[in-house]
């Protein structure tokens, strides 16, 4: 489901002038740094634990700028009731599709975080120019059980959430951070939900299988059914290491690795493997 839109900011919230306009002094004083998040307080009702997967869709820059990109600009956390934890957000330099997975218990309500990622150079810039923007999307994967059975849904029946969206933000003083004293102040604002209510229902997506060829039924049989975590909620990179160690279960034989090879292509990672 389309949630809300986004923005990310580390910027002067007004233009800045140079000194030697007049009144350039006085329009500074106004126009300090915004540093601006997304956060998403979303309650799972149902009696189960949940997966997640958030969408975050940017608005493609043009021409391409560093600063107008997820990718290495942004930190995805989560918070249930205790420490914020690190999600891995997908996304490469050129894309303008991010995504990350987050697991939900049952019952219970969780602070999702789509925060700048923050540097003391960034910090000390008096005119960092870092905006962000686009649309955030919810869905309700379906998660990768084993070879034989593929992708299964989650559930049978769309899943009751309840959905909060907000912008949350500060305003930096002036002379931060030669010195750490000064007016903080701080921004916190809802956002409009895409359905027009709090209480939403997200379709679960449905269950599909992994369409391989005989030898590879064959070769995979023997493997663990159970797949790594790392498979189901990790980054590329972690879901072709975790593939990797499966592979080690296989017989190195030319059609076995061939067909491994079809498979890690169906889950789209981009390894080819042979035997040297």
């Amino acid at each position: 489901m389309e949630l809300s839109t986004f923005e990310l900011l580390v910027k002067p919230i007004a233009p800045r002038f140079p000194a030697a306009v007049p009144g350039s002094g006085a329009i500074t004083a106004v126009a300090r740094r915004a540093v601006q998040g997304y956060f998403l307080t979303i309650s799972n009702l149902e009696t189960k634990d949940l997966t997640f997967r958030l969408e975050f869709v940017i608005s493609k820059p043009n021409p391409a700028d560093p600063d107008r990109t997820l990718f290495n600009n942004a930190d995805l956390l989560v918070d249930i009731a205790g420490a914020n934890t690190s999600i891995a957000l997908s996304g490469g330099v050129t894309a303008t599709s991010f995504s990350g997975f987050f697991r939900l218990p049952a019952g219970q309500t969780a602070s999702v975080q789509l925060l700048p990622k923050l540097s003391l150079g960034l910090l000390s810039d008096p005119n960092p120019d870092l905006e962000i923007r686009g649309y955030v999307k919810l869905t309700l994967p379906a998660l990768f059980k084993n070879i034989r059975e593929g992708f299964v849904s989650q559930s049978a029946t769309p899943a009751k959430v309840l959905l909060n969206p907000e912008i949350r933000g500060t305003f930096l003083p002036n002379n931060y951070p030669a010195t750490l004293t000064g007016d903080f102040d701080q921004i916190n604002y809802a956002l409009a939900i895409a359905s027009g209510k709090a209480l939403n229902e997200v379709a679960p997506e449905p269950s599909r299988p992994i369409l391989i060829g005989p030898i590879l039924t064959d070769v995979l049989a023997e493997m663990t059914t159970e797949v790594p975590p790392q498979l189901i909620e990790g980054t590329p990179l972690e879901q072709a290491q975790s593939l990797v160690g499966l592979m080690a279960q296989l017989d190195f034989s030319p059609e076995n690795l061939q067909s491994f090879s079809d498979l890690l292509s169906k889950l789209e990672i981009p390894i080819q493997v042979s035997r040297k």
